[in-house]
């Protein structure tokens, strides 16, 4: 707050402001003291205001005269401070609102102050840029002010109250542009520091250099400015808006194909450039793939920008180093980021008047990214300090967008201009262009050219390049002659004539008098080429694709180069000249016998593209030297790629399946499609990938698998499908994964873990040799893996897919919001609120523009996803989880339901509350909601199990609510979803069940659907209501006829936990899911039985516990009710797993291997014998509680059991004859052996000593005992040591010692005499509690379990850790030696069952004889240790530093097999691989791996 006067009211502010600039004895302001008249105090008051203005502006003089003076070195700021002291001279009498200038005068001396230290700075920058432009645009308001100040009756003009206001806006005008100065001249002195790298920073923007109006190709395709005096009167229009302040800031000139559209927008990029105006320029161009691609315009335009503004270049670059490539987003994110912000952030130093200019926009090839760039910019551009021509032919998707209700650019309509103003234009144009034609065209010639041209300046430029070419010596007069022959047609019939211009130019071109008919026929291939290509070729592709002779390619171009062109120079680029003559071409009609049948010439295509393919693709395309190394970091791959891969080869690789989708199917097509497939699949993937094109590869096969089974009805090429469908899973897996960062590993990884039943690899794994070899039956038969897997970090709550199944999108408990590209897996929008609250439903709109989403805290953000802005939000209704939303489908509506019931209804664009809130209690907790077609209603369902149907605008019931549930039999809804037709109800129970309930008739349909084993936890209809989808507790996702209630699908597994969330996209190919296992996995769905798995005998569950035979043959293993047995050779189940009702805690082989035994939850030992496989006699039973442990005497004698009823029982099994079975009546002698040992906690584990006289036992209480076996006599104990519940004991096989595995996270070796502690305990740490423990044969390792998943081996002797193993992905609760102690076995809660080396993974002399792909051999041939190993990475690599050794598919990553650990077996089967160094081909020497000399090509049959 000011300080008080002695009056007590607040000093005039500018005074100490002006003390530092008045000289001594310069006047002050008069002090004024009170006066009781009220008209000499309003005086003295009126006199006190006029001193203080007259004070101010003498004050701002002196400070501006010492900044003219200081800018004696840089005259135009001199000269701009001259003027704006004389115009302050002048307005010295000036009355009115003294306050506001006093404040101008206030703000002029402190620009003043800040602006001076920069005074020579400016002299240094010269007067170009925005400098010149800012000082011009003060001299053009001081010159304003000069005149209205110097009108006659000076002071009466001024007491009129707009000049005054007049006036003093233009000095603040002035006073905001030296501000302009001040910001630009202070960003551009800080800018000087780091020049260098900054321009090394933006050229990762790779701007488009050909797209700039007068770039070098400009000249190559003849683009020029307008001829003098020509369209001078829609220049002056357009220099008129650009200088207007208030002009829109859009500008759409738009016109028909041929009225001069880039001509004029050259002319006016030319006054532009010299008036300091044009900050970027895009020239589209059909003909050239850069200057086509909508992606590189904001690319281009950021960075011309950057050179255009200092300011602006500063802002950038801070984008570019603070946020990760955001100028690989989509157009929308791009356009946000490296456009927008910076240009807001730099508002202030971009001077009034400057433009951005896009030329041709309908050029760009793809009509939905052309919609996102105008729908962006429209959003964006009233708020940017820019102003933006775009011009282009008034296209559909164009004109919708610039006709958007909330905003109106200026428009010019070129063909609407009035015929005689273009006629004069088009006559000054032919005078020029064929004035040097000999002799000269008259008058009246140019007269009926200027005619027949019309509106179309297309018409004019195309008889100049036919009569007059620059580059070309014709007869001119004939071939006028013949032009002026053409009999001419009305002038509202313009068509007519372009299309008779063009037929004589091609009559002439194809002269069957003057050529052969061979010749004829190659100039009809070319020309129907470069209509049909889909990106323009250059000459020697061409010669190359057509397999013609270039020099006759190019004598035909020539023949036609007044409706085509040729880029001069090496590369010869042929394109159109004009879009109309393609629209001529392709129109039968129109065209007669020179139509180029589109069908036809694709179908011409597609075969050259297939023998191109055949001819060039080989293996290894670029040489590639080493599998370790990443594309991105092979020294020179740049110029490897344009040795190796020819432009003609590279457009058939990237553009076979366009033109197939354009023409029919063949046999002939058929052929070369299948040969292609067995033959030449991975060497195209090489050549896409290396070109990073990869992720067009799966669309182009999607594409062609669509396209071959709608050309062959009824699937009567099932093996062609099928080819292409493996094919694309092949192709998509390898492109989602971080797989394709390395090109040798579509050989090295992707074939090895291909399943062997898919068509790629039964085509190409037999010409290959040296690779891992991957076996197993989870491997065997294709399966429902994912092809993408996407962690989280988060529990997912919701995922959904785009209308157009372009994208999907996943919310997550973290609060983060990702959407991704659904062929390359990237982000291309990402959203994560500020206090992260948990996103827990989404919905995109119907029309694909829109998504919303709600979170936990009742927050709901509505966005357009083509633009990323959001449009509405935060909307909050505070304390209320929003638990679904839904969309109308005019897509002008959001519903939204809270967690207390509370239903709103929102207008999308704005947020407001259109109905509701409506508050209905039995709605408690509902599920999910839908708008019905019409959208004047809203259906949903509650979690109590309540279908209700509500009045959309009141809230109100419009029908009975119905009950999907009978509480009375025990049904318990568990999730359920709404078809999109919202005529049908999907429910799921607690149980596993699904029924289908009628909204309509209230009743129940179809169902119940039996095939889950746990809660349905998700469910979703499939976008035409005949599918369900269904994911649950088990992990699994299936797919149903809605109407049968057969599973079409499935079931899909993966998952790691509860499904949560899922999707089907709207063509029903692909699978989202999102789950409490903290990832969002992607599934390819195919129509055919490939997609129902066939059953496979696998681990069902959490592994409690493993046993290993006596012979070694066999593995044992218990999850859930299951023991299953296996062979220990092959990791493959022997017989079927022996099943119970309750859950196995420990299972035991008896010594002499006849039979197994386990302790289970139901407080029994059950025992089967392995010859019968049938349950010897009834289970034991005899404990009151869980059986958690159990174990076999060494002569089988007898069985201990140690449960959690705190008792140890001892059982006689004695009735064994000779090993080969019971003797009858067995069931009937088991009996108990002596009293129950007794605890005083639960026992854990129990474990024999050799001798078979002893036992040691651990329990929850952390005590241990020994116990006499026979007298049950406690030998030790209660020992103590440990401070948690002990879950292990081993007893080692020499019988000095045992060991104890512990909650506390210790591991302890005890003396077996003395009951002492031998070593000091060891140390668990970060791994967590010891789950499991024994020893090796030879007594001399400890092999135990950890928490985390890792296994350690320990010294027996010392404690000491001999190596640890990284493999488990959760707690490792058992492990057994085989019984030559070569290997282990462990079990996980992971649901795996591994086999490890144990012989070698100790061994540094065994680790260097046996080299796996996980030990690159520079290492091997060291001294090798288990640190020296490969690691796992998140991703799916294998890598050792920076050798990226091999690449695992999502689908396999669980049940991967690590080194030295050749037999995985999981919830998908067995894996095994053959790691084996010496038999590989990998690193340098990869390219080994194919082998040469195989057939190659398909015999005709």
């Amino acid at each position: 707050m000011a300080p008080e006067s002695a009056t007590g009211k607040p000093k005039n502010k500018l005074s100490s402001i002006l003390g530092r600039y008045l000289r001594p004895g310069s006047s002050r302001t008069p002090s004024c003291s009170a006066s009781s008249n009220p008209s000499t105090a309003h005086q003295v008051m009126h006199q006190h205001r006029e001193d203080s203005v007259e004070t101010a502006w003498k004050s701002t003089e002196v400070a501006l005269r010492v900044l003219e003076k200081s800018a004696d070195a840089f005259p135009p700021l001199k000269s701009a401070v001259a003027g704006l002291v004389a115009c302050l001279d002048l307005a010295k009498n000036v009355t009115g609102n003294q306050e506001e200038y006093i404040k101008l005068a206030e703000e002029f001396i402190q620009m003043d102050g800040n602006l001076k230290p920069y005074a020579s700075q400016l002299a240094a920058a010269g007067g170009g840029g925005i400098i010149a432009v800012t000082l011009e645009s003060i001299d053009e308001e001081l010159g304003k002010i000069k005149r209205q100040l110097a009108r006659g009756k000076f002071k009466r003009t001024l007491e009129a109250t707009d000049d005054q206001s007049d006036i003093l806006a233009r000095y603040r005008k002035i006073d905001s542009l030296f501000r302009h100065l001040l910001t630009h001249v202070t960003f551009s002195t800080h800018d000087e520091i780091g020049k260098a790298t900054k321009e090394t920073l933006l050229r990762t923007l790779t701007p488009v250099d050909d797209a700039r109006y007068n770039s070098a190709y400009s000249t190559v395709v003849k683009r020029r400015g307008c001829t003098i005096s020509t369209r001078e009167q829609i220049l002056d229009d357009l220099r008129t808006w650009a200088k207007d302040p208030a002009g829109s800031k859009v500008f759409w000139m738009n016109g028909m194909a041929g009225t001069g559209k880039t001509t004029i927008l050259y002319s006016f990029c030319e006054w532009l450039e010299e008036n300091k105006r044009l900050a970027s320029n895009f020239f589209c161009s059909r003909a050239l793939s850069s200057c086509r691609d909508l992606h590189n315009i904001v690319r281009s335009i950021a960075y011309q920008l950057a050179h255009y503004s200092p300011t602006f270049r500063l802002q950038l670059c801070k984008v570019l180093e603070e946020k990760q490539n955001p100028h690989m987003l989509n157009v929308g994110e791009q356009f946000k980021w490296i456009v927008a912000i910076p240009l807001e952030n730099s508002k202030d130093a971009i001077p009034d008047g400057a433009v951005i200019v896009i030329d041709a926009l309908d050029e760009c090839g793809d009509a939905s990214v052309t919609a996102l760039f105008l729908k962006v910019l429209m959003s964006y551009a009233t708020h940017l300090p820019i102003k933006f021509l775009v011009a282009s032919r008034p296209e559909p998707v164009i004109l919708k967008n610039m006709q958007a209700p909330d905003f109106s650019p200026s428009v010019l309509r070129l063909h609407d201009i009035e015929q005689s103003l273009v006629e004069a234009d088009i006559r000054l144009y032919l005078q020029e262009v064929l004035s040097t034609m000999s002799p000269t065209p008259t008058s009246d010639v140019i007269d009926q050219l200027t005619q027949r041209s019309g509106k179309l300046f297309i018409y004019a430029a195309t008889v100049a390049r036919y009569v007059n070419p620059v580059d070309k010596v014709v007869n001119s007069k004939s071939r006028l002659d013949a032009i002026l022959g053409i009999s001419s047609s009305s002038a509202s019939l313009q068509e007519q004539e372009l299309d008779k211009l063009y037929t004589t130019i091609l009559l002439s071109a194809f002269d069957r008098d003057n050529f052969e008919e061979e010749e004829l026929k190659v100039a009809a291939l070319v020309l129907r080429t470069v209509i049909c290509a889909i990106e323009p070729m250059t000459t020697s592709t061409m010669s190359m694709t057509l397999a013609l002779r270039q020099e006759d390619v190019v004598s035909t171009l020539s023949k036609l180069q007044s409706v085509l062109h040729v880029q001069d120079g090496l590369s010869g680029l042929v394109s159109v000249l004009h879009a109309s003559f393609p629209d001529f071409l392709l129109n039968k009609a129109r065209s007669r016998e020179f139509y180029c049948n589109a069908v036809e010439h694709n179908a011409t295509l597609a075969h050259l593209c297939f023998d191109m393919m055949s001819k060039e693709l080989r293996f290894n395309m670029c040489d590639l030297e080493s599998s370790y190394d990443f594309d991105e970091d092979v020294p020179d791959l740049e110029r490897k790629i344009k040795a190796n891969i020819s432009a003609a080869l590279l457009y058939a690789c990237k553009y076979w399946s366009n033109h197939l989708l354009h023409c029919d199917l063949t046999s002939s097509i058929h052929y070369r499609l299948v040969e292609f497939l067995k033959f030449r699949l991975l060497f195209w993937m090489e050549v896409l990938n290396l070109t990073k094109f990869i992720s067009m590869g799966s669309q182009m096969l999607s594409d062609t698998l669509a396209w071959f089974i709608r050309k062959a009805p009824d699937h009567i090429f099932n093996e062609t499908e099928k080819e292409l469908y493996d094919a694309d899973l092949f192709v998509k897996t390898f492109s989602l994964g971080a797989c394709k960062k390395s090109t040798p590993h579509i050989y090295i990884s992707a074939l090895p873990f291909c399943y062997k039943s898919n068509s790629v690899y039964q085509n190409y794994w037999s010409k290959t040799n040296g690779l891992v070899v991957v076996n197993g039956t989870s491997l065997t038969q294709q399966r429902n893996g994912p092809i993408g897997v996407w962690k989280t970090f988060s529990e997912v709550c919701t995922v959904v897919f785009s209308p157009d199944g372009r994208t999907f999108a996943s919310g997550c408990e973290n609060g983060v919001l990702h959407i991704r590209d659904i062929q390359s897996g990237e982000i291309v929008f990402s959203f994560l609120p500020e206090d992260k609250e948990s996103i827990i439903s989404m919905v995109f709109s119907p029309d694909n523009s829109k998504i919303a989403a709600g979170s936990r805290n009742g927050n709901i953000w509505i966005w357009d996803i083509q633009t990323a802005s959001l449009i509405a939000g935060p909307l909050n209704i505070e304390g209320r989880g929003v638990k679904a939303l839904a969309f109308s489908w005019d897509s002008r509506k959001l519903v939204s339901l809270y967690s207390d019931s509370t239903i709103v209804v929102r207008d999308l664009f704005s947020g407001k509350v259109l109905s509701g809130p409506f508050e209905t209690k039995e709605l408690w907790n509902s599920g999910p909601l839908i708008f019905t077609p019409d959208d004047s209603d809203v259906l949903l369902v509650s979690n109590h199990g309540m279908v209700h149907i509500l009045d959309a605008h009141s809230g109100s019931a419009l029908a009975e609510p119905f009950e999907v549930i009978n509480e009375e039999a025990g049904e318990l809804l568990s999730t359920a979803s709404i078809s999109p037709d919202a005529t049908m109800v999907a429910v799921g129970y607690e149980e596993g069940t699904i029924c289908i309930w009628d909204v309509h008739a209230q009743t129940m349909i179809h169902g119940p659907f039996v095939g889950h084993r746990a809660r349905v936890s998700a469910l979703a209809f499939s976008s035409d209501s005949k599918k369900v989808i269904s994911g649950s507790q088990d992990r699994t996702i299936q797919i149903w006829d809605v109407n049968t209630g057969r599973v079409m699908a499935g079931p899909f597994e993966g998952h790691t936990d509860t499904i949560c969330s899922l999707a089907l996209s709207s063509d029903g190919t692909k699978i989202i899911s999102g789950s409490n296992d903290q990832s969002v996995r992607l599934w390819n769905v195919f129509s055919n039985e490939s997609n129902i798995a066939l059953p496979c005998q696998s681990v069902t569950g959490h592994v409690r516990t493993v046993a290993w035979s006596p012979d070694g043959q066999w593995i044992a293993s218990g999850h859930a009710g299951t023991v299953a047995v296996w062979s220990a050779q092959n990791g493959e189940a022997v017989i079927e797993p022996f099943r119970h009702s309750w859950s196995i805690n420990s299972i035991a082989f008896s010594p002499d291997g006849s039979r197994i035994s386990a302790g289970t939850w139901d407080r029994a030992v059950v025992s089967w014998d392995l010859r019968t496989r049938e349950m010897v006699g009834e289970p034991f039973q005899g404990h009151s509680n869980v059986v958690n442990s159990i174990a076999y005497s060494p002569d089988g004698s007898i069985i201990a059991s140690g449960s959690e009823d705190c008792t140890i029982i001892i059982w006689d099994c004695s009735s064994v004859v000779n090993g080969r079975g019971l003797a009858a009546g067995f069931a009937a002698t088991v009996r108990m052996i002596g009293n129950r040992f007794r605890h005083k906690d639960e026992v854990n584990s129990v474990a024999f000593t050799p001798d078979g006289n002893r036992l040691v036992s651990g329990a929850k209480d952390g005590s241990i005992y020994v116990w006499n076996v026979h007298t049950g006599q406690i030998i030790l104990g209660p020992i103590k040591g440990h401070k948690g519940s002990i879950y292990s004991v081993a007893c080692s096989p020499d019988g000095t010692h045992f060991v104890s595995g512990s909650g506390d996270r210790t591991l302890c070796i005890w003396s077996m005499t003395t009951g002492k502690m031998t070593v000091e305990p060891f140390h668990a740490g970060h791994r967590g509690s010891v789950y499991s423990v024994a020893y090796s044969r030879d007594s001399t390792k400890i092999i135990s379990g950890f928490n985390n998943g890792t296994i350690l081996v320990l010294d027996a002797e010392t404690g000491n850790i001999l190596t640890s193993i990284a493999g488990h992905t959760s707690f490792v609760e058992s492990t057994a030696v085989s019984p030559d102690g070569s290997q282990f076995v462990s079990g996980s809660y992971d649901k795996s069952v591994r086999v490890w080396q144990l012989d070698i993974l100790t061994s540094p002399k065994l680790l260097r004889n046996a080299p796996t792909i996980w030990m690159p051999k520079d290492i091997v041939a060291a001294a090798p240790s288990i640190s020296d190993i490969a690691r796992y990475h998140d991703g799916g690599w294998v890598a050792q530093d920076d050798m990226h050794l091999f690449w695992a598919p999502p689908e396999f990553r669980e049940d991967l097999c690590y080194p030295y650990n050749p037999i995985t077996i999981g919830p998908q089967g067995t894996t095994r691989i053959n790691y084996s160094l010496s038999r590989l081909f990998i690193g340098r020497m990869w390219s080994k791996c194919w082998k040469y000399g195989h057939q190659d090509s398909l015999k005709f049959q």
